[in-house]
């Protein structure tokens, strides 16, 4: 860590005030990891499979805040300020409560929900193969995402009911929408949205970030304009509704 300089003279008998300082900041940044942690807050931050790398960072800190008390660890005022700025200012950010707003943590909360990549053929989720129809659930949503890219002709023409939320983007054709939810590879700057591409019966797109349900047909069809869209799989809505949002990010387990 460039905040902190390990003397190479022998162990420090009276420690000084910059050294207490300093150890402080270490340990306040341990306290407010293993705070995330005990109440689940990390969730927020970072993906499950994480959990290791933060606990292993939480002994590292808490050991390297020991020695600095003990004077072990050298400490000038270059060093503190580093400190305060690497350390205390991302400590007490992670202690502030975090913000609730439609955009972000409609999305996402602090429930991670995995992303299943194997599960038996035979009792998928939803399914009902003799009426061709899938009914996904806010919790299945991420696997069926990955279960149909990957087994798309299996499905094309099965009827699909899902709950999700509105986005859109220029790459999109005329009454194109994204039904989509948040996945989360390694950390919250890295969360995106992901989903299926409706196409509106209509061709009314509800209002970006409002929550739908939508019942259609997956087909196969021109995602984007004629002139620089592409072939993929789109869900040919017969009916587009509101719907209750729903909390919680997929990861792949």
């Amino acid at each position: 860590m460039s905040a902190v300089a390990v003397s190479p003279s022998r162990v420090r008998s009276r420690p000084t005030l910059l050294n207490r300082m300093e150890g402080c900041c270490l340990l306040l940044l341990a306290a407010s990891m293993a705070i995330l942690i005990a109440t689940g807050r990390y969730l927020s931050f970072v993906t499950p499979r994480s959990l290791p790398y933060i606990m292993f960072a939480i002994v590292v800190l808490a050991v390297l805040g020991i020695a600095s008390w003990l004077g072990w660890i050298t400490a000038d005022k270059r060093t503190l300020r580093s400190c305060f700025a690497l350390l205390v200012v991302p400590a007490l950010l992670f202690l502030l409560p975090v913000s609730s707003s439609q955009s972000m943590n409609a999305f996402a909360g602090s429930r991670a929900i995995a992303i299943q990549t194997s599960q038996s053929s035979t009792k998928l989720p939803g399914l009902d193969a003799g009426n061709r129809r899938i009914t996904i659930s806010d919790d299945d949503f991420g696997f069926w995402y990955n279960q149909i890219d990957k087994h798309a002709e299996e499905y094309i023409g099965y009827t699909v009911v899902l709950s999700a939320q509105v986005s859109t983007n220029s790459a999109l054709g005329k009454g194109q929408f994204t039904a989509s939810r948040m996945l989360m590879t390694c950390c919250v700057l890295d969360m995106t949205a992901f989903g299926f591409t409706v196409d509106a019966s209509d061709g009314t797109i509800p209002k970006t970030d409002s929550w739908v349900q939508v019942t259609g047909t997956l087909e196969r069809g021109r995602i984007g304009s004629a002139s620089q869209g592409y072939e993929g799989l789109v869900l040919k809505a017969s009916s587009v509704g509101g719907a209750d949002s729903a909390t919680g990010y997929f990861y792949y387990a």
